[in-house]
Order: structure tokens, then sequence, then C-alpha cells
């Protein structure tokens, strides 16, 4: 008479160690009951898993992280995106904005990326703002945790040392901290940095800087000013603005028209 699967000891440990098998699958596999998978592995001495490993490997999505995903996720890491553990294994990806329109547009290219959304675009009220706002979650991958523990050693964003700023990343942190406006008679534009460290700052103004922007550490703001000199370059050097709500950000001309007629 053949032995039942279940009553050999590599044969468990194989299917629940190395595979992560959940119990009910095993069970299936061994045509025998889920509480019969769960003696044996007590009377083979094979530790069990706990109630969120258990939760996280039923739950578990898997992740192709290219680098196209990965400059989309840094660049908006530098402004509003945030990523927050969902499990000891697993993390996601969330993003606050007052345009829907933007996490509509965000959504979609992640999901062509491979990072898929969880639920709704939720809408909220902001008391800080006194408007409404809202939020995109999506959900949760392992490979979103070594992106979680560079941007957050101790759990608090910092710029990683090695991040090396390239026209995507630049152009998502300009949609989400970038401000174009005309201020004292020009065209101004400056980075929000309030969240930042000090280190993180000179990291992001070297960057800036190698590219062959003038900028500075407006200190009064806690802000990264650009030269109106290198505004241009600089919207040239990220691409045209991808969605309509944004746009306006890219209104160098306008902003030089206001801000000659502010000096007149």
């Amino acid at each position: 008479m053949k032995e039942k699967l279940y009553k050999n000891r590599n044969w468990m440990h194989y299917h629940y160690v190395v595979r992560e098998e959940s119990t009910y699958v095993m069970a299936r596999i061994a045509d025998c009951t889920h509480t019969t998978i769960w003696r044996r592995l007590h009377g083979f001495d094979i530790p069990t898993r706990s109630l969120s490993e258990a939760t996280f490997l039923a739950e578990r999505n898997y992740l192709d992280f290219s680098s196209e995903l990965s400059d989309l996720i840094e660049g908006e890491l530098l402004g509003d995106g945030c990523i927050t553990m969902s499990s000891s294994r697993s993390a996601r990806y969330s993003h606050t904005s007052k345009y829907k329109e933007y996490l509509i547009w965000l959504s979609k290219i992640f999901a062509s990326l491979g990072l898929e959304q969880s639920g709704k675009i939720n809408r909220y009220w902001n008391k800080s703002y006194n408007a409404f706002y809202y939020n995109y979650t999506s959900r949760s991958y392992p490979e979103l945790v070594p992106l979680r523990q560079k941007w957050y050693p101790n759990d608090k964003k910092i710029v990683p040392k090695n991040l090396k700023l390239n026209p995507t990343m630049a152009r998502q942190w300009y949609i989400g901290d970038g401000c174009l406006e005309p201020t004292k008679g020009r065209p101004d534009t400056s980075f929000s940095t309030c969240d930042f460290d000090k280190a993180s700052i000179d990291h992001l103004l070297e960057e800036l800087g190698s590219k062959g922007f003038k900028v500075g550490h407006r200190l009064a703001s806690n802000t990264i000013g650009m030269s109106t000199k290198s505004i241009k370059d600089f919207l040239d050097w990220i691409g045209p603005c991808p969605i309509n709500c944004y746009s306006y950000k890219w209104d160098y001309q306008d902003n030089r028209k206001r801000a000659r007629a502010q000096n007149i």
C-alpha cells in the first residue's frame, strides 16, 4: 500500500517550508484534511507560521521591479509619495494629491508596469489645507520592502546617498513638490524640502548642480531655489508635463510675462 504523503517528513518540509504552501493546499495534494496536515507538522517538529506570515503568504503579490517603475516611485518619494510596511514581509505604496486626475493617471502608469492599485481612490477632507484631497494605495508587494528600508532606515524618510537624479525622477519630484511663480519681478522655481534633513538636502543640491543647474538652499523657507537662468534648461531636461492638472508648473513663458508686468 502506497504511503500517505503527509506521513513523509521530507515531503511535508519541502511543501510547507521550501515551497511555502498553505496547509489547505497541502491537504488537497495529499488527499487529507487541513487538520491532519497541521497535526503532522507538529509531529515532525516543523515550526508553523505566525498569523501574519500566513496572511502574507495567502495574499502576497509578485512585482517585476523594472528600472522604469523604480524611477517613477523614487521620484514620487522625493515629493508626496510614501511606502509603508503592510506586514513584516511586504510593503505598499501610497500617494496623496489634491487632484484625483493625477492619481488616476499615476495608477494607470503603475498598473502598466505591474504595480496594481488596492481598492478605490479615496476622497477625504484635509483640515490642514481646508480642502478635499485624494489618496491612492497600491497592493502589497515583497519587492517594495527593500525600497522602504532604503528610504526609511530609521522610520523617517531620507534621500538615499546613492540616489542618482535622472529626468524621470526630477519630473515626478517637480510635480509633487516643485513650484513656478513670479517673485520680485522674475520667474522663480523652488522645491519644498521641509521634511528632509540637511544631508538629504545637500545631496539633492549636489545632484542638481551636477546636471548644470544653479541652485541653492533657502534657509528661511527651507526650500531649494533655482536660478532664473536655469529654469528653462531644467524644464527642457525633465520633458513635457504628462498630465493637464499640473501643466501650470510648465508655463515658463506665461510666468515671464507676468513677471515683466509686475516689474513695470
